[in-house]
């Protein structure tokens, strides 16, 4: 009987709202798949002379191929670090409430209540 609201007057009701706190856990094991996409950067190349200038008077053919490219392969072993944040977020689903039934002995009403209002409380 102590939950129940007594109004002092028709138009001033005093609410009495109780709440219990809960808190649930759930112990989950969270995954994400990660891909690693290498990708390079070529930075400024440096050239440094290897030996000494020959120089050949009159034109000569070139050796190599016109307008040609050297190529050659650079591997390096490198160590990514891929920062990853894991979390969760509650997601609540719709409320609902199991109320219990009220008896007429249940209640109590004030003498200055009319008729209607007492249907209402």
């Amino acid at each position: 009987m102590d939950n129940i609201v007594q109004p002092t007057a028709p138009e001033e009701v005093i609410p009495c709202e109780k709440t219990c706190p809960a808190s649930a856990f759930q112990l989950a094991t969270v995954c994400v798949p990660v891909t690693v996409v290498p990708y390079a950067k070529a930075g400024i190349p440096t050239t440094t002379c290897y030996g000494e200038p020959y120089v050949s008077p009159g034109k000569k053919e070139c050796c190599g191929r016109p307008n040609g490219t050297c190529s050659f392969t650079l591997s390096q072993k490198i160590l990514v670090e891929v920062p990853v944040v894991f979390g969760a977020k509650a997601v609540i689903g719709n409320t609902s409430v199991d109320c219990e039934c009220v008896s007429a002995k249940d209640l109590i009403i004030k003498d200055n209540f009319t008729e209607e209002e007492t249907e209402l409380a």
